[in-house]
């Protein structure tokens, strides 16, 4: 981590804390969740839907931080997981979680933000537009969720096994992996009185922002880039 990273957490006064490997599981040939033993920072953080973490990967002697959201949270056994997306081209992150096994260490930092909180009165229905890397917060909304309000929930298919990942939709919500580059189909429908949360490609979520601003107040939108295609997202 670079000085002006260190300077900026410390200004912020972002804690950071120590984290183990506890279990390695594969969701499919592209996506590792890796659990993670942390009972000091479950101990000293709420956590609330999209509650995410810096995580710094060691990379060659230096760190590089990649953000994550916190899921499968188990306060009891001081346990939560992250799932990592392993993509076709080698990362930092990528590789180390290839090569991460049970006793391998990180540390983490907890960043202030804004997290998902539902509107009150909430809304008709909610319009979930994501991708495999968002997929975890994603679900964390849909446990939140009261079952009055139903979901419609989009995500971006990158790779053949992508729907084999599980979805946390209930009796009410509905399910479909698309192309969410082409948005006109995707966000046909009736939206009236309904709330959206778009996270995928930065260019994605620009796209799919600027159509749902036509359809939805723009209060009712929140939508911010997961990842940049082409790029990292994060410093080292």
């Amino acid at each position: 981590m670079s000085r002006f990273d260190r300077a900026v957490l410390t200004l912020l006064r972002a804690p950071s804390y120590p984290l183990d490997v506890h279990e390695v599981e594969d969701l499919t040939a592209h996506c590792r969740r890796i659990h993670f033993s942390a009972p000091e920072l479950l101990a000293g953080q709420a956590i609330a839907p999209t509650f995410w973490l810096r995580l710094w990967i060691p990379v060659g002697g230096q760190e590089v931080q990649r953000a994550y959201t916190v899921t499968e949270v188990r306060r009891d056994a001081g346990l939560f997981a992250a799932d990592f997306v392993l993509h076709d081209t080698p990362g930092p992150a990528s590789d180390w979680a290839r090569a991460a096994a049970p006793g391998a260490k990180l540390r983490a930092t907890v960043y202030p933000g804004a997290l998902f909180a539902l509107p009150d009165p909430p809304p008709n229905g909610y319009l979930l537009l994501g991708d495999p890397a968002s997929l975890p917060a994603i679900n964390e909304i849909l446990k939140a969720l009261p079952e009055t309000v139903p979901a419609r929930i989009l995500l971006h298919r990158q790779h053949d096994d992508d729907p084999k990942l599980t979805v946390h939709t209930r009796p009410n919500d509905s399910l479909e992996w698309t192309d969410l580059t082409t948005t006109g189909e995707a966000l046909s429908g009736d939206l009236d009185g309904w709330h959206a949360w778009v996270a995928t490609e930065t260019g994605v979520t620009r796209r799919l922002r600027a159509t749902l601003h036509q359809r939805l107040p723009k209060a009712a939108v929140k939508a911010r880039g997961y990842w940049i295609a082409g790029r990292p997202m994060g410093r080292s």
